[in-house]
């Protein structure tokens, strides 16, 4: 006989979708796939493509992605993990693809709890709860990269060519211009602190995910939760994010100043939203992502992107 109760409104939407997916690599997929399709600003999505790069090479990308990363535990070395993730992506569709979601998910899984293992009291805990014991893991995680892993990691980064990592976007001095041979021994944490103020990635290793955990899901959470609808709180929640700080991939592409355009951008938008109906809603959207891809995908705001598809996979995960 099937259970006929009402699911609980909040968070509704994560349980079902969360039921859908078994494993880790499951949900590794499922994350990296709902960031995609939902149609955030300035971004690729089903029905918005760059000259050289569509939606397909980001489904495929989660699919590999998923296998590279999906069985991840605690004292496997993370360097490797990230390393083999971004070159089975390079190689699938041709480019680079997910650099910043693979960065970000890799320590996220290898320091997961293992949930089916918590004992009754352990399992009552709340979401904030869990969020806080999954953050200390991933902080302990990172502090324990050796340099010999560190080295993989930058390695990683240099052969994927990423947008804004390069002498002419960042300077020869920046910690995180890593192009070339970095040795067989590169001290990561110490690069990812130095670049925290101009680089969110950077900034979850530098300060063990407490942004991740403290701004990104719960403003992830609570859109979704304000809409009902997971793809479209994903668009809100991004345009949030970009309001709040702008988007450090566009600083790095095109300047700080260029950034602070943007999320001026975001928060007349966010304003204009503030009481109005879906279609006028949509309306304040459409505008915003138009403004965004006036020049090409320069103003791609893709750090806040990765950012969204860590916070889908934790609370896939949590709730």
């Amino acid at each position: 006989m099937s259970d006929s109760r009402p699911i609980a409104s909040r968070d509704a939407p994560w349980r079902v979708i969360s039921s859908a997916t078994r494993c880790r690599a499951d949900a590794v997929r499922m994350a990296c796939v709902l960031e995609a399709t939902a149609p955030k600003v300035g971004n690729v999505h089903p029905a918005a493509r760059f000259d050289d790069l569509a939606y397909a090479d980001f489904v495929i990308a989660a699919g590999v992605t998923a296998d590279a990363l999906g069985n991840l535990k605690n004292d496997d070395p993370v360097g490797d993990a990230i390393a083999s993730a971004v070159r089975a992506s390079v190689e699938a569709t041709g480019t680079n693809v997910n650099l910043g979601i693979v960065l970000l998910l890799a320590p996220l899984v290898a320091s997961e709890p293992d949930w089916s293992a918590l004992n009754e009291s352990q399992s009552a805990k709340s979401f904030d709860q869990r969020c806080r014991q999954w953050q200390a893991r991933v902080e302990s995680l990172l502090a324990d990269v050796d340099p010999q892993q560190g080295a993989v990691i930058a390695g990683a980064i240099s052969g994927s060519s990423a947008g804004g990592l390069d002498d002419d976007s960042l300077g020869e001095d920046h910690p995180l211009d890593v192009n070339g041979d970095v040795g067989m021994s590169y001290d990561i944490l110490a690069a990812m602190r130095l670049a925290s103020t101009r680089d969110r990635i950077a900034r979850q290793y530098a300060e063990g995910y407490r942004d991740l955990f403290d701004v990104v899901v719960p403003t992830v959470r609570e859109r979704v939760d304000r809409t009902g609808d997971v793809l479209s709180g994903i668009v809100l929640a991004h345009i949030e994010l970009l309001a709040a700080e702008g988007d450090s991939l566009i600083a790095r592409k095109c300047g700080n100043q260029e950034s602070a355009r943007v999320a001026e951008l975001a928060r007349e938008c966010l304003a204009a939203i503030d009481g109005s109906d879906p279609a006028q809603m949509a309306g304040h959207v459409r505008v915003l992502d138009e403004q965004l891809r006036a020049d090409g995908n320069r103003f791609n705001p893709g750090t806040s992107a990765d950012l969204i598809a860590a916070a889908v996979y934790v609370l896939l995960r949590v709730i």
